[in-house]
Formats: C-alpha cells, structure tokens, sequence
C-alpha cells in the first residue's frame, strides 16, 4: 500500500515532520529545538526516538513538579514555655549543687572510711547525672519539616518518649551499680574492717563530725529542689523530671540517714564496734533504697522499650 502522509492536527506545521503508516509499523520522527526552556512544574520536554545519556543532568529542578508543606517546628505555648525554661534552670542549679556536695561527701567518706558518707556521695552524683539528663531531655529540638502539622506533632511525641525512656534507663542501670558497689563495701567494713585500732577510732570520730556538718544543710537543699521539681514534672507531664524528684528526695533522705548516723556514733563513741555498725547498716540501708529503686525503674523502661521494637520487627 501506499505510505499516508501525517498532518499535525493544530493547522500550523511543524518544524519538521516525516512519517509512513505501514501494515506493520508506524515510524514518525520528530525534530525540535535543541534547547528548551522549562516550565516549572511540568516535565521536559525529550526527543522521540533519541536515547538520553543517563549520566546526564536535568537543566532544571524536578522536585519543582512535587508539591510538597513546610511546616514550622512544634512551638510550645507561653506558659509550656516557661515551664520548660524552669525545667532547664533548677537542672543547672540541682547539677551545681550535687557535684559540689557528692565531691565533699567522697573527700569525707574516703578520707576517714565512713561508707554512709560515700553511699551519700554516690546517690549526690546520682542526683547530679539525673538532672544532667533532663537538661538533654528539654534540649531544643533540631530543625525539620513535615508533612501537616498532625505529622510535627506526632515527631514531637515520639521524641519526648524516647528521650523519657533512655534517661530513665540510664538513671536506674546507674542506681544499681551504685548500690551493688555499697552493698559489697558495706560487707567488707562489717567482716574485714578492725574498728578497734586507735586509727579507726580517730578516723570515726573526725567522720562523724564532718557527716553532720555535711547531711543537715544537704538534707534542705535536696529536699527544697524535689519539691520543685516535683512541681514541674506534673505540669509539663514529664516522666523522667519526676524522677529526677524522686533522686532529690533520695538524696534528702540519705542526707538524713547520714546525719542520724553520725549523732549515734558520737553517743557511741565509746564502742568502736557499735559505731562501725552503725555506719554499716546505714550504708546498707542506702544501697537497697537505691537498688529497689533502679530495678523498678529498669523494669518498668525495659519493658516498654522491647514492645516498641518487637512491633517494629
């Protein structure tokens, strides 16, 4: 059969065209322009029946054709806000105070071997740690889009979560070593130690009195910040804050423990025995605190964090 000439459909004539129809085939061969200007949000335009290097770079932009939100990062209200910067402010001030009072608690504890002393010391770095924690937990967040503001809020949440839960297991693996390490030095002092040497007894006398010099004044200031803390972890919701409250509170109530401690050595000055078992069952007495403590915390975070990744598996 004879070839059918094609027309473009528009009236105008193309730069060139050239074409058969045949039983078997159609061969149509364009030729246009070799650069072309592109609109944005449409594609290029290509020459039919020519092969394009892949390696070759577009002329333009193509995430320009998807449409695509900008979303503001998540801002907190006014009043969220503040909280947050109180958050932030009593973590310096409880991070300063602990680091001073747990470096005093170990020179005492050390120097003259009072392990309530030193268990006190342990629970104040504990408390310095924790606070350390939440200033990361309340860091600001990185810059990001999303796709709607559901979306921001939604990465919002699941940060905040994970942060609660990862500081929370730091503080409870933390709580048990430190309990595990008093429980061991207050067995030694119970079976090893000879408080009857004049050297012990000398060491025993100038440690109780630096004890009560030191655990009345951090008795108040620990229990000042818990109450404090106390109050911002109900207001802004936040689960490690509270526990960062209740490492305050602990470190109160070693405080306390210590202070007691060093009033009924100085009754019993006069048995060396009885003051060195005085100072034992108050060291052990810390350590399960702080032990009971860090494996409900574990328990409690552990549990949660292996559903989170076996739904993800």
């Amino acid at each position: 059969s004879h070839p059918t000439p094609l027309h473009r459909m528009s009236g105008e004539p193309p730069r060139s065209l050239q074409g058969t129809i045949d039983a078997d085939f159609i061969d149509v061969q364009f030729e246009t322009p070799e650069k072309v200007t592109p609109v944005v949000g449409l594609p290029i335009p290509s020459v039919v029946g020519r092969t394009q290097d892949p390696g070759a770079q577009d002329s333009y932009d193509q995430s320009a054709s998807l449409p695509t939100v900008a979303i503001e990062p998540w801002q907190p209200s006014a009043e969220e806000a503040d909280e947050v910067m109180s958050a932030r402010r009593v973590s310096v001030i409880s991070v300063t105070a602990s680091l001073v009072l747990a470096f005093l608690g170990f020179s005492i504890g050390f120097s003259e071997n009072v392990l309530s002393v030193i268990g006190f010391g342990m629970e104040a770095s504990l408390d310095g740690l924790s606070s350390g924690l939440v200033l990361w937990r309340f860091k600001q967040g990185k810059q990001r889009q999303f796709e709607d503001g559901e979306a921001a809020a939604q990465a919002k949440e699941a940060r905040d979560a994970r942060r609660e839960r990862n500081s929370s297991i730091g503080i409870g693996a933390t709580f048990v070593a430190s309990a595990m390490l008093l429980l061991g030095s207050a067995a030694w002092k119970s079976l090893q130690w000879d408080p009857s040497t004049s050297e012990h007894v000398s060491e025993e006398h100038v440690g109780a009195m630096y004890t009560a010099i030191l655990a009345w004044p951090s008795a108040g200031i620990f229990g000042f910040l818990a109450v404090w803390k106390f109050r911002l972890s109900k207001a802004l919701g936040s689960q490690v804050l509270r526990k960062d409250a209740l490492c305050s509170v602990l470190g109160a109530v070693l405080a306390l423990i210590c202070a007691v401690a060093a009033m009924l050595e100085q009754v019993a000055e006069s048995s060396p025995k009885a003051v060195a078992g005085v100072d034992a069952v108050a060291s052990i007495c810390i350590a399960l605190i702080l032990l009971v403590e860090g494996s409900r915390t574990l328990r409690h975070n552990l549990s949660g964090w292996q559903t989170e990744h076996q739904e993800l598996a």
